[in-house]
């Protein structure tokens, strides 16, 4: 209940400090922080009680987007690439570098997967480096280190990265799989961020590499180069951006410039429209991407505080939607 607080204030909050009144909003969407991922397993749990957090709201709330694709055999992630599909369809792929880097691809049905752990431990290393940093500001604490062939030899070995589409990451696998290797007992800080900011450049290219052969057998993009969307709070490290854009060059991809909203926004923007499909009933999670049985309109409804019978947007939202269908129903009953 705690972090459904946290949600509610920070929301308010930033409506506030942006100047945004709250009449305006029709609605808000969260994908909630993540604390247990497991999808073989079949669980997947996301933090943040939704009732919780709409009662510091008069308009609809929309959470949990996960749970329904898992139960239905999906992998519940990522979920990033349905919006990009339909908001950022003019890249050929987009590569979202937040706790997990994932990648979405232009395809016709839309496609993409996770790719490998990003900044959940860079994070976690900078914390440990000093405890007042929550990230590593530009890339700062790798461009003061050396790759550790035999760390780095470790982590592209890893059995993860051999197999195929539809998968996903969470912090259950981060945590027994990458964090033993990342000793700061035996390493110092520094070289250990190193390593791991090759580890993710290195996958990331790879990953945009094998896509973009499969995308120009089928004609998907154009065939002499392919440009690259990358946003997220991993954009802003410089390091990091120096050995994606070298890498991605070596094969004719390129990086395309995004704006600083684009980049901290992006996938706020996108689970804000995978919410509005799922208040239009929509089909918002799709099997090609996660592997799961069927497409599902997924996301948990939750309705907004009332004061006595006054109708809620939440109701005012409802009573168009019924009334747009009841018409088109009747529009085609008299053809």
């Amino acid at each position: 209940m705690e972090y459904g607080k946290y949600i509610g204030k920070t929301v308010l909050k930033f409506l506030e400090n942006n100047e945004i009144p709250a009449t305006s909003v029709d609605f808000v969407a969260s994908h909630g922080h993540t604390v247990f991922h497991n999808p073989k397993e079949g669980y997947t749990f996301q933090l943040g009680d939704g009732e919780t957090t709409s009662s510091y709201f008069s308009w609809p709330f929309v959470c949990n987007f996960r749970t329904k694709d898992v139960a239905l055999g999906g992998q519940g992630a990522p979920l990033v690439p349905v919006g990009e599909k339909y908001l950022f369809n003019p890249h050929d792929i987009c590569i979202n570098l937040g706790g997990i880097a994932n990648i979405g691809l232009k395809t016709g049905g839309g496609s993409g997967h996770d790719i490998c752990p990003c900044n959940y431990v860079t994070n976690m290393l900078a914390k440990q480096y000093n405890r007042d940093l929550e990230y590593d500001r530009d890339g700062e604490i790798a461009s003061r280190g050396n790759v550790i062939q035999e760390i780095y030899d470790k982590l592209e070995a890893l059995e993860f990265y051999q197999e195929g589409p539809p998968k996903s990451l969470g912090p259950d696998w981060i945590n027994t799989n990458i964090i033993p290797l990342l000793d700061t007992k035996t390493y110092n800080i520094p070289d250990l961020m190193r390593t791991f900011v090759e580890h993710v450049a290195n996958r990331i290219a790879t990953s945009c590499l094998e896509n973009y052969v499969q995308m120009r057998k089928r004609n998907r993009c154009h065939p002499e180069t392919a440009n690259v969307l990358v946003t997220g709070g991993g954009a802003f490290n410089k390091i990091l951006m120096q050995l994606l854009r070298e890498k991605l060059k070596e094969n004719k991809m390129e990086i395309e410039e995004a704006d600083s909203d684009t980049i901290n926004f992006k996938e706020a923007l996108i689970f804000g429209f995978l919410g509005l499909k799922c208040l239009l009933g929509e089909e918002n999670i799709y099997s090609g991407i996660t592997g799961s049985r069927n497409n599902s309109v997924s996301g948990s409804i939750h309705r907004p505080i009332q004061s006595g019978s006054t109708p809620t947007k939440f109701d005012k939202f409802f009573f168009q939607l019924r009334r747009q269908r009841s018409l088109s129903m009747n529009y085609y009953d008299e053809d």
